[in-house]
């Protein structure tokens, strides 16, 4: 009987944590590979041409990077925004939430989905969603 109790928990905890993404599965660098959806508002370009080849950099200790070779103004404007920005993941919205503690983490909000072995990064209010790739850069000595 304690066997089928615990086999029960274990499956009703599988089945509620199934599709859910850790936190430690974010840590490194995630460059964004391909644009599964753009937003509607042309007012975004520059936007969307910045996070096109942009990466994203998830570190351990809570700094947050993003990096991309756009000159767009707009873009450029972000990456003033986010300059020394942290980042949380609240595992129970599915959020990745940027910004610092003074800001409540308010700058940008990024919403990791995995669909197979595909992890895609979905842009809070933008309706932007790309397919990233996982880059772990090493340094070369």
């Amino acid at each position: 009987m304690k066997n089928i109790v615990l086999l029960i928990a274990a499956i009703i905890l599988s089945i509620c944590s199934y599709g859910q993404i850790q936190q430690s599965e974010l840590y490194g660098h995630w460059k964004a590979k391909k644009i599964v959806k753009k937003s509607p508002n042309p007012e975004l370009r520059g936007v969307m041409d910045g996070f096109r080849n942009a990466t994203f950099s998830f570190l351990e200790n809570g700094d947050f990077h993003l990096t991309t070779e756009s000159k767009a103004p707009t873009f450029q404007m972000i990456l003033r925004m986010i300059e020394g920005a942290k980042w949380k993941f609240d595992s129970q919205e599915q959020l990745i939430k940027i910004g610092t503690e003074e800001d409540g983490y308010s700058i940008m909000g990024i919403y990791p989905t995995r669909k197979e072995s595909i992890m895609r990064f979905s842009l809070d209010e933008s309706e932007m969603i790309f397919e990233m790739e996982k880059n772990d850069l090493k340094k070369v000595d």
